[in-house]
């Protein structure tokens, strides 16, 4: 009796007119892999939907000023700070003003302007006096911005 291509298929195992493969057993590998996955998507909605539920609206009130250095050179006395945004709001034009003062009187004052400070962020400005800020007490903060 001859064979068939049909009776070659029940003879090796697979069942006549069943053309479906199947799939090997998914590995314990593979499903820490998916369980991770499906872990760091999950945190991302999380956090997203939490920093979605933060008030906007804050003001950028919380902005802290560091001086970092004073370096003397042909223009006066240059201070260098950093200035730090606590706050989810962001500042435009702000505008940081630096005084020199000797008890109530104010020697001298410098300002400068940073275009943009984002939320939760730093950014360093220099100020340039003519005099010693040594030699006085110095006071630097924030005085103003506009809201973007």
């Amino acid at each position: 009796m001859a064979t068939t291509d049909d009776d070659s298929r029940v003879n090796d195992g697979s069942r006549a007119g069943d053309g479906a493969e199947h799939a090997p057993p998914t590995s314990p590998l593979e499903w820490v892999v998916a369980g991770l996955g499906a872990l760091l998507i999950a945190a991302m909605i999380v956090y997203m939907v939490q920093y979605a539920l933060k008030e906007h609206s804050s003001v950028p009130g919380e902005m802290e000023v560091t001086v970092m250095e004073t370096r003397t050179g042909g223009l006066g006395h240059t201070v260098r700070f950093q200035i730090r945004n606590r706050t989810a709001a962001t500042a435009a034009t702000l505008i940081v003003r630096g005084e020199l003062r000797s008890g109530d009187r104010v020697v001298e004052t410098a300002e400068a302007q940073f275009d943009y400070l984002p939320p939760y962020s730093e950014r360093f400005g220099g100020l340039i006096f003519q005099h010693d800020p040594a030699q006085y007490e110095l006071r630097i903060a924030p005085t103003g911005y506009s809201e973007p």
